[in-house]
């Protein structure tokens, strides 16, 4: 029956049952949510009381993860409260909603990807600090060694399956015990057993008095676990039912506002379609996770690949569409299909709809029609040039055809619900005209409402001629839409369902009961798993570079053995100590996602001021005063403009570093001002061939490494350069971690600016300018990502080490002052190409 489906039905039952009534976990009241030209949620109140599983179900795009994200305090509501446990939540805080026992599990997790999975639960948990990096090792793997997914808690997360990611996810928020526990779509990339185990877990925590809200598109699920079911749709509760009393298919009309009179398409032979010869022919393909795979498929035909996941499904589909080197043969109407490579499939008509849409199916920035015709540009240019008319008029007729939900065709696609969005990749894919569609969870996060118009969309692509082929690990939906089903076990094909077989039951038993082996050696594959996570890791370009700078160091010295001298090796040391500074200036920027083209002209100016205080007779301690509070200040303008005007990081630092060389010329218009001698013998003291300066350098470099990796600071700085919605997301204040980077950034300018000026010995702004780029070299040479969250100071060490190497290499060479600028560039490339493609080594 119905609970309560309007506000007064809800208070007369909450007055009736109030002396029995459990306590209200979560409470949201009158809760209003607008964004431009969109209002997402109108005056919707929802209840959760402790002990009960109370389902959240509604189409994308109906308010539901808007909600939660107002719940959890990721996002403020225009109006409206939120109380968790009896306390309303004051301000739109992740921190502070979790600090009142709310967990939430997302749709997207908040993970970040560049970050470990010890770090990300550290992290998510807010255990990041008093040495809880140190010791998450032991309690995340303890977290997560119920589910039972072979998750090393050392992996990043950019290195997991799907699955691994929202197991993480999950198991993130069990270990906070919450009071309240939010769920969003949790069960979309796990299997029945992983399933049944989050079930468990979610009785056992209402059992203890959680409270747990489920949001799920599977309705039977829903049914299976909840106590209650609010039903969303238009930003508006449309009601609130007992689980046990309402029909699905109540709940499903109620969701899409209208009653589906059938969920399926015909099938082929019910509706004639299939033809009678092969399209596609795979003949013995084996490649990562299958081995020796035969099947064929006709045109007009949907076949579906079945399977406990993680037994080679996801390889096979991804190898069909060239995006996994295999063995064997794919021959499409006849001909072969040149294997590993993604242009000769498409080429061959092969289409492929992948199941992460985000990754890989969108180009989020552009618009809805531009998404469209991406992948038939040609079919709309001239000359190279887009006849935008044509554009328009083919996207328009695409959205039309699929009933995709959009203001326009200039709507930015990452503005539309899931299923839209998922609507949007198809709308491509049939424009490509494919031979062969290739759809891995075609329906994964998507609505009802939108499974249908799916359903209806693969039919009509096979009945167009193409050869369909889903991979889909909902056993009701292959049975619905599939002629015949292959599963897959450990691999390998070990049954094949045709007509009437084709059921849930019989596909469920097919793959439980195979007894396949799988013919591989999984001790050698750890081997050279560890072996490759470790090449794709921060620390393998320092052992590169190390190997580098021997080998130059053996060559340069056969050739002029005078490089070896005490005297070469600490002009190089020396030299070096001013790349490492330098180097790890502009990687702590570089970490968090930013940028510096300051830093040189920081430095100039830095090495001018010096030149009017720190000088024989001169106030030392103003002059170093200064230089330090100068160089803060640089810091501080940069970091405040890049992060509260969310300005471009590449424009700011350019616009300061024009103006520091103009204030460098306004006050040194000619070099002068003799640096203290005194200052000059420290800072250019040896320990035997070894400068002082470039032990204080390394010293300096291993203790940033050390809070790279030990600290909070260092967590989140690599948090906010990896993914910085998910950080912001998680609690993590992303604008004072980026104002603290530049500024960080900026202070170690000061050292290296103290070293130049007692190398040249004189005011003068003109050497410095060039450290801009040189600290650029460095970062690229020791393998940081440019695009933030990876890097090692260890590799700056070594880097800087190169880079010093090489400036000097030409004079002992005998070779053209032209080569101190050739070899950098060319090094510099041939690391950066190495780096890419050692990272880019799949996961074994």
């Amino acid at each position: 029956m119905t609970i309560a489906n309007t506000p007064a039905a809800a208070s007369e039952t909450a007055g009736s049952d109030a002396a029995s009534a459990p306590a209200t976990a979560l409470r949201l009241s009158g809760i209003i949510k607008t964004f431009p030209g969109v209002r997402a949620l109108t005056d919707v109140d929802l209840d959760v009381t402790a002990g009960e599983v109370h389902a959240l179900v509604g189409e994308n795009g109906a308010g539901k993860s808007t909600l939660m994200a107002i719940a959890s305090g990721a996002m403020a509501p225009n109006a409206g409260t939120v109380q968790i446990a009896g306390q309303t939540l004051q301000t739109a805080s992740p921190d502070a909603a979790r600090e009142l026992g709310l967990a939430i599990v997302r749709q997207d997790p908040a993970l970040l990807p560049d970050l470990t999975v010890a770090e990300n639960m550290a992290l998510g948990t807010g255990r990041a600090g008093r040495g809880g990096l140190k010791k998450a090792l032991t309690w995340s793997r303890e977290a997560l060694e119920p589910w039972q997914m072979g998750i090393d808690v050392r992996s990043r997360v950019r290195d997991l399956s799907v699955e691994q990611r929202f197991i993480v996810e999950i198991a993130k928020a069990l270990s906070l015990a919450p009071r309240v526990l939010i769920l969003d779509e949790p069960t979309e990339h796990l299997n029945g057993e992983e399933v049944q185990r989050l079930f468990r877990r979610v009785r056992e925590l209402t059992a203890a008095g959680t409270a747990v809200v489920y949001i799920s598109h599977r309705i039977p699920e829903v049914k299976e676990i909840a106590d209650r079911i609010t039903v969303l749709r238009d930003g508006q509760v449309r009601g609130t039912f007992d689980a046990e009393e309402v029909t699905e298919a109540r709940i499903i009309e109620l969701v899409v506002g209208r009653a589906l009179e059938t969920v399926f398409p015909p099938k082929g032979a019910e509706a004639g379609t299939i033809g009678t010869t092969d399209r596609v022919v795979v003949d013995g393909l084996s490649g990562r996770h299958f081995h020796d795979i035969s099947l064929a498929v006709r045109s007009g035909e949907v076949i579906g690949l079945a399977g406990v996941q993680g037994n080679g499904q996801a390889e096979l589909i991804r190898a069909l569409a060239g995006l996994e080197s295999a063995t064997g043969s794919v021959r499409i109407d006849g001909r072969d299909v040149r294997l590993g490579s993604p242009s000769a499939a498409a080429a061959a008509g092969a289409v492929y709809v992948p199941s992460d849409r985000h990754g890989e199916g969108l180009f989020l920035p552009l618009t809805v029609g531009e998404n469209i015709v991406m992948k038939t540009l040609r079919r709309f240019s001239t000359a190279g040039f887009v006849r935008d008319r044509a554009v328009a008029r083919e996207a328009r007729a695409q959205v039309a055809d699929r009933a995709v939900k959009t203001p326009s065709i200039h709507t930015a696609v990452g503005s539309l619900s899931g299923g839209n969005q998922q609507k949007v990749v198809l709308a491509r894919t049939l424009l490509a005209e494919p031979r062969v569609l290739l759809a891995e969870e075609p329906t994964q996060g998507v609505d009802a409402g939108a499974r249908v118009d799916i359903y209806g969309i693969l039919r009509g692509a096979a009945a167009d001629g193409a050869a369909v082929i889903v991979l889909s690990s909902d056993g009701v939906e292959l049975e619905g839409l599939c002629d015949r089903v292959f599963i897959m076990s450990r691999g390998q094909l070990v049954a094949e369902l045709d007509g009437d077989d084709v059921t849930e039951a019989g596909i469920a038993r097919a793959a439980l009961t195979s007894t396949a082996t799988r013919k591989r050696d999984e001790a050698g594959q750890s081997r050279s798993g560890r072996l490759r996570s470790w090449l794709r890791g921060d620390q393998s370009p320092a052992a590169v570079l190390g190997l580098v700078v021997l080998g130059l160091t053996a060559l340069i010295g056969a050739i002029n053995p005078a490089y070896l001298s005490a005297f070469s090796i600490g002009n190089i040391l020396f030299a070096a100590a001013m790349m490492i500074f330098i180097g790890s200036a502009q990687q702590v920027v570089v970490l968090g996602a930013g940028f510096d083209l300051s830093v040189g002209p920081l430095l100039s100016l830095l090495v001018v001021i010096a030149s009017f205080f720190v000088i024989d007779g001169g106030n030392l301690l103003l002059g170093l005063l200064l230089m330090l509070v100068a160089a803060a200040a640089v810091g501080a303008v940069n970091g405040s403009l890049v992060t509260r005007f969310s300005l471009s990081p590449v424009v700011v630092t350019l616009a300061i570093a024009l103006a520091l060389q103009g204030f460098v010329f306004l006050l040194r218009g000619t070099p002068g001002g003799i640096i203290s001698s005194q200052v000059t013998r420290i800072v250019t003291a040896k320990i035997g061939p070894v400068p002082v300066a470039f032990i204080v350098a390394v010293v300096a470099a291993l203790l940033l490494e050390w809070a790279l990796r030990r600290t909070k600071w260092g967590a989140q700085l690599r948090a906010v350069g990896s993914r910085r919605d998910a950080a912001a997301r998680i609690g993590i204040p992303v604008e004072r971690v980026g104002l603290l980077s530049y500024v960080v950034t900026s202070l170690l300018v000061l050292p290296t600016a103290i070293i130049l000026m007692s190398q040249i010995g004189i005011g003068d702004g003109r050497p410095g300018l060039a450290f801009t780029l040189t600290s650029v070299t460095v970062v690229v040479l020791a393998g940081t990502d440019i695009f933030g969250g990876r890097g090692s100071f260890i590799g700056i060490v070594v880097a800087g080490i190169l880079v010093a190497q090489i400036l000097g290499a030409p004079t002992f060479l005998g070779l053209s002052g032209a080569w101190g600028y050739w070899l950098p560039g060319l090094i510099t490339v041939g690391a950066a190409i190495l780096y890419a493609r050692l990272r880019n080594m799949r996961k074994a």
